[in-house]
C-alpha cells in the first residue's frame, strides 16, 4: 500500500489535527500544498504513510479550472509549505483562497525538489 488518505472538510479541521497531533510530537514529513488538496503525510514506525488533507476546490469547475491553467504541467507534485506559518495566517484571518493558493516553483526549483519520499 502506497498511502492512506482521510479527507477534512475545512481547512480549520486539518490545522487543528495537525497541532494536536504535533502536541505529541508527531509532525509530518511531507507538508504539501499540491494545489487541489492542501495535504500532511505521515509516516508509522513501520513506514505505513497516512496523508491527511483538506480538498481546496469546492466546485468541480473550480478544479478543471486549475488544470486547465497548465498549473499541474508546470508543476505537477506541489510546493512544501510550513504548517506553522500556515496556521499562523489562519488565525490571522487571512482569505482561505490566498492560503490556499499553490505557489508558483522557486527559482531554479524543479517538481522532483518538492518530493519527500
Amino acid at each position: 500500500m502506497e498511502h492512506l488518505s482521510f479527507t477534512y472538510a475545512s481547512l480549520g479541521d486539518l490545522l487543528a489535527t495537525y497541532r494536536r497531533l504535533a502536541q505529541h510530537d508527531i509532525r509530518p514529513y511531507w507538508p504539501i500544498n499540491h494545489g487541489p488538496t492542501i495535504s500532511l503525510y505521515y509516516k508509522d514506525p513501520d513506514g505505513n504513510r497516512l496523508e491527511l488533507q483538506y480538498d481546496v476546490f469546492e466546485r468541480n469547475q473550480d478544479l478543471d479550472a486549475f488544470f486547465a491553467s497548465g498549473a499541474y504541467v508546470e508543476n505537477f507534485m506541489g510546493i512544501i509549505f510550513d504548517p506553522e506559518q500556515m496556521i499562523a495566517r489562519f488565525e490571522a484571518g487571512e482569505p482561505l483562497a490566498e492560503i490556499t493558493a499553490r505557489p508558483k516553483l522557486p527559482e531554479g526549483k524543479t517538481p522532483w525538489d518538492m518530493h519527500i519520499p
